[in-house]
């Protein structure tokens, strides 16, 4: 299983998400810091979830890197987050961010 994947079923047990997108975006970034041949180092993700309900930005980040601890400790290098409840997407105006 790659990375990505991992990532995908660890947020998926941890957060039950509605919508979950997780992106290598290694390629952006070879050259620089953390890059590692064959990529695996730099993601995002893109995560729906209920569990962020009166969470606040912060503390949304911090359950989603506890779930990911292992990995952000050992393989992956840089996490982007993005993490909204339903709610919020629905009322930006938007089906998924």
């Amino acid at each position: 299983m790659g990375m990505a994947e991992t990532i995908d079923a660890r947020l998926r047990e941890g957060l039950s998400p509605s919508h979950l997108v997780v992106t290598d975006d290694s390629h952006h970034h070879i050259g620089h810091a953390g890059y590692r041949e064959g990529g695996e180092s730099h993601f995002s993700v893109e995560v729906v979830s209920e569990k962020f309900a009166g969470v606040n930005r912060v503390n949304r980040q911090r359950m989603v890197h506890e779930l990911l601890k292992e990995e952000l400790a050992s393989t992956i290098h840089a996490l982007q987050i993005k993490a909204n409840t339903s709610a919020e997407i629905s009322s930006a105006g938007k089906d998924v961010f």
